[in-house]
């Protein structure tokens, strides 16, 4: 009895309060709320509940962060996974509410869970936690009843172990988000009695990071040929780059087979033509042209088919590109000669090309593509221009009149403006640009959100100003006192340029405060670089 009382006091705790985390405004039903008639997400799920809107700080596309980093084998993960995996036991073989808080807490109050995922998983899976009567329902109301992402992707996580088929259809309208698509791959890999499908028509919903980690972990030799079918008409495509899908869907979507053949459609020819540029650029995010061992087959294919399906701007563009990459290639072969190429193979291919691209007046078709609405054609048009010798003035300055606040067009003007319109682009500067929106004072901010295209545009009319001393006053005067870092960076470069003999009182009144009140270390430093006539880091 004193045993028994003794063990008490020493065995007692600080009460803790239990919270509820548990809601009904969760991810997953924002993101079922926001499914079209197709199964897909609308453009307003793109920012999820928990989303930290800060137009000063950089924004991680949706999925970005969980494919930059790796496994982190650090002590503190170490320690992180261990806490975690200690709480979740008592959770699976208690159902302890105590450990279900620590553990939602722990998980919600860091940002980044990708280093430690899969640590934990091995540690669950060691520990062979029972999954009935507990762990199922808890994993499942973490990915199904909370607005925290890190809570849906540990749920959906531990959700593909449990091996109970009933949430899978949770989990695929979870996974159609970028955020979640790699932890949904991997659990509807581990639940799906049709894995493959299943992620084939997943993978066709998404469009960013998502798709890149998910195709990737799809593709393999062995898929069926309306998969490989698709990896090489659309599987390739992306919001963020063409490069790195283009290596993994012309291997296993076989491109080289689908060329090796007397006659192809439009279609497959477009997407070999997008398949082959993305492989040829240069710093490619990822495997590209020099190790893909049908280069050589697959370009002397796309040739062939070019002289009869090569109409517009821009088969003119990717052709041009191919006959850049083989002339280099021409000067040094070196060890590509594995992927089948030769001098004489280099030679032909370059003779086929310039007499495609000698077949046809492209400047009309350029000409035509200048006049669309329709920004892919028009920059298309604007790239084949450059090489055709096209003067762009008059396009982008009209482009430029329409638009007055975009910043593309801002850049394009800049870009393609001669001296002598100078004083024309500075006056419209002035008349077109919203000055007290831009001049709210200096922050740190990056000038991504809803304002970027103002910001811009500032940015490059500022840009302009450098060679033109005491012009466009007015517009140096705001990017000093914009909240864009790099608006008031590139003010300081102007005035720099200028020369302080150049400079209104007004304009040294503005730097000298700016300096007492610049938010960034690196941006003052340079102010009074300036001010003491020293040059600019």
């Amino acid at each position: 009895m004193i045993k028994k009382w003794l063990q008490d006091i020493f065995d007692k705790k600080e009460s803790i309060e239990i919270k509820e985390w548990r809601i009904n405004n969760s991810i997953l039903k924002f993101l079922s709320s926001n499914l079209d008639e197709k199964g897909y997400l609308s453009e307003k799920a793109h920012d999820l509940p928990d989303e930290k809107k800060d137009d000063d700080k950089v924004r991680f596309a949706p999925g970005l962060m969980d494919a930059m980093f790796g496994a982190d084998d650090s002590d503190n993960s170490k320690k992180r996974i261990n806490e975690l995996t200690k709480h979740l036991k008592r959770v699976a073989s208690k159902g302890d509410k105590i450990s279900e808080q620590e553990f939602y807490r722990l998980i919600t109050e860091n940002e980044g869970v990708i280093g430690i995922i899969d640590g934990f998983l091995q540690a669950v899976v060691n520990d062979s936690l029972p999954i009935e009567p507990h762990l199922f329902n808890y994993a499942k109301d973490l990915a199904t009843k909370t607005d925290k992402r890190n809570a849906v992707k540990f749920g959906i996580a531990i959700l593909g172990l449990c091996q109970n088929k009933s949430v899978l259809n949770d989990i695929k309208i979870l996974g159609l988000h970028d955020e979640f698509t790699v932890y949904a791959t991997i659990a509807i890999a581990n639940l799906s009695d049709n894995a493959e499908n299943d992620l084939w028509e997943l993978a066709k919903k998404v469009d960013g990071w998502g798709k890149i980690q998910l195709v990737d972990r799809l593709s393999r030799p062995e898929l069926s040929e309306p998969i490989k079918d698709w990896l090489i008409y659309e599987g390739y495509k992306n919001s963020i780059m063409y490069e790195y899908l283009a290596y993994t869907c012309a291997i296993n979507g076989e491109l080289h087979k689908k060329l090796d053949t007397d006659e192809i459609n439009h279609k497959l020819f477009k997407s070999a033509s997008d398949i082959i540029e993305a492989l040829i650029v240069e710093h490619s995010p990822a495997e590209d042209i020099t190790t893909y061992p049908f280069a050589s087959q697959v370009i002397q294919n796309f040739i062939r088919y070019a002289k009869k399906h090569a109409t517009d701007i821009s088969d003119f563009n990717a052709l041009q590109k191919i006959k850049d990459f083989l002339t280099e290639l021409q000067n040094d072969i070196g060890e590509q000669k594995k992927n089948g190429w030769n001098q004489d193979i280099i030679s032909n291919c370059l003779i086929e090309i310039v007499e495609i691209l000698n077949s046809r007046d492209w400047k009309i078709v350029a000409y035509e593509g200048l006049k669309s609405n329709d920004n892919v054609i028009y920059w298309n048009a604007k790239q084949a221009a450059e090489k055709l010798g096209i003067n762009l003035w008059e396009t982008v300055w009209a482009r430029l009149q329409e638009k007055p606040l975009d910043s593309s067009s801002w850049y394009d003007v800049t870009h393609y403006s001669k001296p002598e319109h100078s004083d024309k682009i500075i006056e419209f500067a002035l008349k077109h640009l919203p000055f007290d929106e831009l001049a709210t004072g200096a922050k740190d901010s990056n000038g991504f959100g809803d304002n970027y295209n103002k910001h811009a545009s500032l940015e490059y009319a500022t840009t302009l100003l450098e060679n033109y001393p005491k012009k466009g006053e007015k517009i140096v005067l705001t990017s000093l006192r914009n909240p864009v870092t790099r608006n008031r960076n590139m003010a300081i470069k102007v005035l720099d340029k200028w020369k302080k003999e150049n400079w209104s009182s007004e304009i040294e009144r503005e730097i000298r405060h700016l300096g007492a009140i610049e938010p960034n270390n690196d941006t003052k430093e340079n102010i009074n670089r300036l001010l003491n006539g020293q040059e600019l880091k």
